[in-house]
């Protein structure tokens, strides 16, 4: 619910973005694409889905950074496996 309630202002600006969009601008192919991918996940899935995934992959990606940065600096010490 806090993650939730975090991320929901993201979420509202990304479609708030992409309503102010005009159809008739010239974008490049990959920005059209990616609006449409956007506004199909957004409009299939809750945004609340979208936090907890979005929370989900950005908790493990720190974990294994912090992970690295542990191992990374525990090998320095001579005589430590």
């Amino acid at each position: 619910m806090i993650i939730e309630l975090l991320l929901s202002p993201i979420f509202l600006l990304i479609n708030g973005l992409i309503a102010f969009m005009p159809a008739a601008m010239a974008l490049p192919d990959w920005g059209v694409a990616s609006m449409a991918l956007i506004s199909r996940a957004l409009f299939f899935f809750p945004p609340d889905v979208w936090a907890i995934v979005l929370a989900n992959i950005s908790f493990w990606l720190f974990v294994q950074l912090s992970w690295a940065i542990i191992e990374w600096i525990y090998k320095k010490i001579p005589g430590v496996d």
